[in-house]
């Protein structure tokens, strides 16, 4: 077999028209023959390049040796696509942006190698949240979700980031509703991972203690890794396999 790494590819975001762009990595072993759950990293925050999609030197990753595909998916809160694109994110994170995401992944539901009922996603701060509202919003996308250091309600994090693309919680009570974790949690019907660090000063411990108090409270099941005193950081990236190897397969 002809070794496969990478490929970057096209689709339109959830507005129809709004072209993005996605990478997907391919495992070493990869046999086009053969059918593979896929794992979306994410980031996503409004106008941040992490986890954007772009033809350059993308290093392998080693989570494709584990029997996975691998990818990354933008959506209109990428940069560089324009005031335009940017401002239909405006007043709906979480919503929109999410959307974008699950598209990205629909856009590869049709190629025989991929299972599509084999989809996880994961990622840290903004990542999580991303992570989150995925599987809580578009269950009929992914499966599984491993979420670190996310913010569960955007009225728990601090203002000078949130009312830049929120507005006033009292000026967008809708948007801000529809954003949350908490008053989503009763939609959830993946695998979940959580994880905190207890000394986290950015996204404070307490969104994620309100996330599993409101999961608890209309009784869903989900899986937690506490990082005592660590601060803004992520679950150990063996656990995280060992989670997706579990509620996915390989």
């Amino acid at each position: 077999l002809q070794l496969k790494k990478a490929e970057l590819f096209t689709y339109k975001a959830a507005d129809g028209k709004t072209e993005l762009h996605g990478l997907i990595q391919f495992p070493s072993t990869f046999d086009p023959s053969k059918s593979y759950p896929a794992l979306v990293s994410v980031y996503g925050a409004p106008e941040f390049a992490n986890n954007t999609s772009r033809e350059s030197f993308v290093a392998p990753s080693a989570l494709t040796e584990f029997g996975f595909l691998l990818l990354t998916v933008d959506s209109r809160s990428a940069p560089g696509l324009g005031k335009r694109t940017l401002d239909a994110v405006y007043q709906k994170l979480g919503q929109v942006d999410i959307d974008d995401v699950s598209e990205g992944v629909k856009a590869l539901w049709s190629r025989p190698y991929l299972d599509k009922t084999r989809i996880g996603i994961f990622g840290s701060s903004y990542g999580g949240y991303t992570a989150l509202m995925g599987l809580l919003r578009h269950p009929e996308v992914f499966a599984a979700a491993s979420v670190s250091s996310p913010v569960s309600d955007w009225r728990n994090y601090d203002t000078i980031y949130t009312e830049r693309y929120m507005g006033l919680p009292e000026d967008n009570k809708s948007g801000y509703d529809a954003g949350s974790a908490l008053i989503s949690a009763s939609r959830l019907n993946g695998r979940l991972l959580l994880y905190y660090g207890t000394a986290d000063n950015n996204v404070h411990p307490s969104n994620t203690l309100q996330l599993i108090d409101a999961l608890q409270g209309v009784g869903k099941s989900f899986d937690v890794q506490v990082g005592p005193d660590r601060g803004h950081s992520e679950v150990n990236e063996d656990r995280m396999m060992e989670f997706f190897i579990d509620a996915l397969g390989t």
